[in-house]
């Protein structure tokens, strides 16, 4: 059974591939935003600080990888397969 703490694990390192890809991009949490369709920095800001469990959808994961030139599965953790 998956637990709460490996799924808030999940949706952590997530946020951190994208902010760590929006920064090597040199986009700010504005333009990130304005992308996703909001004219405010806050959402993002709260994402990435995972302020009251905020994380992006599946929806706005596949607008950023299109925007970043990624595929979607680029943003979840790799399983070391053996």
């Amino acid at each position: 059974m998956v637990t709460k703490k490996e799924i808030e694990q999940l949706l952590t390192d997530i946020v951190e591939k994208v902010k760590t890809e929006r920064k090597k991009r040199n986009i700010s949490q504005l333009k990130l935003a304005t992308i996703l369709g909001f004219q405010s920095p806050n959402y993002v800001a709260k994402i990435e600080t995972r302020k009251d469990n905020a994380s992006y959808n599946i929806t706005h994961l596949y607008i950023i990888s299109k925007e970043f030139d990624m595929e979607l599965f680029e943003f979840f953790p790799q399983k070391n397969r053996e």
